[in-house]
């Protein structure tokens, strides 16, 4: 399952639809603190996390590194609507795998998922 974690609820809709679509099972989460906990009580059901940079409370590659923290091998991608402003050693030292921009193009997503042999199924769930 990929967990996706953005404030923007329009996004999470879009974005949980767009994985559905390509084979993958996905979790929204809108808010960042919520997101580590739910990760936290179970990571084994997380095969990946897709992260905005830009959020209140936690931006997405501090998120990313407390994720590392309890799961050493999560692959992560950042999302970002502002290209070129995450130094690309700072994402590194995050965990983070990969960048996307927003707006998520599908076959952009599903080459990325495809190259980190992220697991497909077929379940969508939205996490209240």
């Amino acid at each position: 399952m990929v967990l996706f974690v953005d404030d923007d609820e329009e996004m999470t809709d879009v974005v949980v639809q767009t994985l559905h679509r390509i084979g993958y099972s996905a979790l929204a989460v809108n808010d960042p603190v919520h997101a580590l906990a739910v990760f936290s009580s179970a990571p084994e059901r997380f095969d990946a996390v897709i992260v905005d940079e830009i959020m209140p409370v936690m931006r997405g590659t501090e998120l990313a590194r407390q994720l590392i923290r309890i799961k050493d091998d999560l692959p992560i991608l950042l999302l970002t609507g502002y290209g070129g402003m995450i130094p690309v050693e700072e994402a590194r030292s995050s965990g983070i795998r990969g960048t996307l921009m927003k707006p998520v193009h599908m076959e952009e997503l599903k080459a990325i998922l495809q190259k980190l042999s992220i697991p497909m199924k077929s379940d969508e769930r939205k996490e209240p």
